[in-house]
């Protein structure tokens, strides 16, 4: 369950990006890291673990406050090569908030996968939870390999039928921030359902989760075709943070830039916006695109 300090008016979630050793998931981690930016994440560390070595940092993925000025802030945690002792992953999982399988997507890495979910399942088991009642994505790595099985037979091989999943090349970055975005998405619609967590009073008291985003709260999730909606310290494209803005406002209502403008602090620009809601109140968050030149060129 999340936490919240009220005295701080921070709230707090922890990830986990489990999986077999070889499947990407420290990659991924450490991917993630490289592209936010670094005033908002705090420091990548390596500890022992029962063991083993677990890899951690945290982020605040806004620049605003959510919920009614609360801030939140994601842990994200894994475990590095091979784990010999199944503790350290059970001390890893506990109390998590969101659930990253990370899975092979090589022809030959599916057993391992199946076995390294059976293990998971009876870990979360332990602490009297189900994959059911935890928000999940499946990762599928390794994407760029000639050879590979598709997202849907992975997840169908797993079990997983019911659960997000997405396909990425953590080498190379591509989908690693999207799949961490839709489990955010969930993280984040969860955490709108407790009694416990303040909301803006301007804002439409019905926030609701699933596929489509959250109405009343900034939310990182972009669309399909969309880049993802990070601070991050550069991207390849930037071209649409959010939808269309028929669709936006479609969910949210009308937007307009605010009147102290947009700024442009080097190659970061970025621009404020003012939402009217449906329910007649007014919200602001701050859209950020970090423009950058393509080394390659």
């Amino acid at each position: 369950m999340p936490l919240v300090n009220h005295v701080k008016k921070e709230i707090h979630a922890k990830i986990v990006y489990y999986g077999p050793e070889g499947v990407g998931k420290s990659t991924s981690l450490r991917y993630v890291f490289s592209r936010i930016r670094p005033h908002l994440r705090g420091e990548l560390k390596s500890v022992p673990a029962t063991g083993s070595s677990s890899l951690f940092f945290d982020f605040s993925p806004f620049e605003q406050p959510l919920f009614g000025g609360y801030r939140l802030r994601l842990h994200l945690y894994t475990l590095q090569g091979r784990v010999v002792n199944p503790a350290a992953w059970k001390m890893i999982l506990k109390g998590i908030d969101g659930l990253m399988i990370v899975s092979d997507a090589s022809p030959g890495g599916i057993l391992s996968d199946q076995q390294s979910l059976t293990q998971l399942r009876d870990l979360i088991g332990s602490y009297g939870v189900s994959l059911d009642g935890i928000p999940t994505v499946l990762q599928l790595n390794k994407y760029d390999l000639p050879a590979r099985i598709s997202v849907e037979n992975a997840a169908r091989e797993l079990g997983l039928e019911s659960c997000r999943a997405c396909s990425t090349s953590a080498l190379n970055g591509k989908g690693v921030l999207e799949t961490l975005t839709a489990l955010s998405h969930l993280v984040i619609g969860r955490i709108a359902e407790r009694d416990d967590v303040p909301r803006d009073r301007t804002a439409d008291a019905d926030v609701r989760t699933g596929e489509t985003a959250l109405e009343d709260v900034p939310t990182p999730v972009a669309g399909s075709n969309d880049e993802v909606f990070w601070n991050v310290s550069r991207g390849d494209k930037h071209h649409q943070s959010v939808s269309s803005e028929d669709s936006f406002r479609s969910t949210t209502g009308e937007v307009s830039v605010a009147d102290d403008g947009v700024r442009v602090e080097g190659g970061t620009v970025m621009i404020p916006l003012d939402i009217l809601t449906p329910s007649g109140g007014r919200q602001r968050f701050v859209v950020t695109v970090v423009v950058a030149l393509d080394e390659k060129r």
